[in-house]
């Protein structure tokens, strides 16, 4: 039953090898999304660079945003509310135009000879539009007005403590032709990474890249790279509800009117830069007629409550993997605990022993199987000494010996299985949810979502690790190459949880205790 005896290891391998497999199996495209071969739509070409010169500046509670006059696209958008790194006072900046990175949100029209429009400064001569204490809402208005009468406003509205922002066009005809005109709205951005933010280890990161949403599919997934070797777009049937560039805590999205009939478009604009988008069905105005069009901007974290606000399915963009199930409950208790508690290491650990309490009469099972196993070693030795020159009697013997006890050796082995899912739910709503990103806990640790600075932690964790191994383990565990293996592994485990994010590792450490002190009580009813 050497099996059994491996526990550590195998939880350890099988930890590995799933990081090993997110590592190199981050993304997929779901197949099943109806799509054609993407023919070039000549949109508007993102740049890297603006004239700062031709810019404005609007500031909100939650919101500093660059608009380019020329174009009325959003060039940059900073998150007021979230630092940048935890050690600086920046703020987030989601949305930029950097020479070697590029991640904007474009709007604007197709069928019209020149969709391109200016600032009128008859119409607005202000450079700078903030949200005063007095007011809840904030109007940003963008006019181009054609030689031959076509008016095109755009007009961006704020609100208050709100990360969407919401988009109306008029279009006034005042020609003497109709016009046949789309609109469009899409997120460009590159595909590596910033230099600064490559900090990711064994792929320790969830999804960064394009996802959309549809009346087929509520949440689908593009990888980067697929971008690259592949153009699509969608037909009509398959209604778009939001199309999203979807990175760790936050998101970017549009969110266009679904009363109207719009598709998708996945597209490569060079040899780095990627974009995914819709276009509207094409619509006629007469002359003298005019015609509104509404659309959302989400520019901001991944929280349920406010994402419910602009789509009913953009919260999907938290995305916990395929242990969401598990992760979700997770983390509306760990939500709870925190309401009161206000701290979330302390509820951590809170939820640790919730979760403890809650298995023990599964972890009891374990517990004694242990106990059984270690009080009947002796006869087990003296098989073991009997029939050592024949392992099929000697099988026979120690099975009808487990038999006799009512002992089940997978007893032992069930409760590390239904521990290691909730392990790694864990692992997703730490590293997924923006709740826990630059959360402290205490002393050193002021952030919670990533690794101890000081690696005081994981050394913890590799000493309870280590008690808990020599409690646990078979008494025959003592020589040979198997012992060696099991003394090694704390430092394996050590070494492995270096780069956890800390309030893992917190996990870790008080299941490990807890489990000693479950293991204790059952044990001192064996006299063990």
């Amino acid at each position: 039953m050497y099996w059994i005896k491996n526990i550590f290891i195998l939880f350890f391998l099988f930890i590995l090898g799933f990081f090993v497999y997110k590592f190199n199996n981050i993304n997929f495209f779901h197949d099943y999304f109806h799509i054609e071969k993407y023919s070039n739509i000549n949109l508007e070409k993102s740049s890297n660079t603006f004239d700062t010169k031709n810019i404005v500046m609007v500031k909100t509670d939650t919101f500093k945003i660059l608009i380019d006059k020329n174009t009325g696209n959003i060039v940059e958008a900073n998150l007021l509310k979230y630092k940048k790194n935890i050690n600086e006072s920046d703020p987030l900046c989601l949305l930029k135009s950097k020479n070697d990175f590029l991640y904007q949100a474009n709007i604007g029209i197709l069928g019209l000879e020149k969709h391109n429009f200016y600032y009128d400064k008859k119409y607005n001569k202000k450079n700078l539009f903030e949200l005063t204490e007095n007011n809840n809402n904030l109007l940003v208005n963008m006019k181009w007005k054609s030689n031959d009468g076509i008016s095109y406003i755009k007009t961006f509205s704020f609100e208050r403590g709100k990360h969407f922002i919401k988009i109306k066009y008029e279009i006034i005809n005042n020609s003497r032709k109709k016009l046949d005109i789309s609109m469009y709205g899409n997120l460009n951005q590159t595909i590596n990474i910033e230099k600064e933010n490559k900090n990711y280890i064994f792929g320790m990161k969830t999804f960064r890249g394009a996802a959309y949403s549809s009346n087929k599919e509520k949440y689908s997934k593009v990888n980067f790279y697929d971008i690259k070797e592949k153009n699509y777009i969608s037909d009509y049937s398959n209604q778009n509800k939001w199309i999203a560039m979807v990175q760790p805590y936050f998101v970017s999205a549009w969110i266009p009117d679904n009363s109207l009939k719009n598709k998708m478009f996945i597209d490569k604009i060079n040899f780095r830069d990627v974009s995914i988008g819709y276009i509207t069905e094409k619509f006629k105005i007469n002359s003298y007629e005019k015609k509104d069009f509404f659309s959302k901007l989400w520019l901001g974290p991944k929280i349920k409550k406010e994402m419910l606000e602009v789509s009913d399915s953009l919260y999907f963009t938290i995305d916990y993997g395929f242990l969401w199930f598990l992760s979700q409950p997770l983390f509306e208790l760990l939500c709870y605990l925190h309401s009161f508690l206000k701290n979330w290491g302390i509820s951590i650990i809170a939820i640790t022993c919730i979760i403890k309490l809650i298995m023990y009469p599964i972890s009891k099972i374990q517990y004694y199987q242990i106990a059984k196993m270690k009080e009947i070693q002796s006869e087990i030795n003296i098989i073991k000494e009997k029939y050592k020159d024949n392992k099929n009697i000697l099988n026979k013997e120690i099975i009808n010996l487990y038999r006799k006890n009512n002992i089940n050796p997978i007893g032992s082995f069930l409760p590390l299985i239904i521990q290691m899912p909730i392990f790694l739910s864990l692992y997703y709503v730490i590293i997924e949810s923006v709740e826990l990103r630059h959360s402290p806990f205490i002393l050193w640790i002021n952030d919670l979502s990533d690794k101890d600075p000081f690696f005081i932690l994981p050394i913890f964790m590799g000493i309870t690790t280590f008690f808990l191994q020599q409690y646990s383990q078979d008494s025959d565990i003592n020589e040979g190459l198997h012992k060696k293996i099991i003394n090694i592994m704390p430092l394996f485990f050590t070494i492995f949880f270096l780069w956890f994010p800390s309030g893992l590792v917190l996990y870790y450490i008080v299941s490990n205790i807890l489990t000693i002190i479950q293991q204790k009580i059952v044990y001192n009813k064996f006299k063990i």
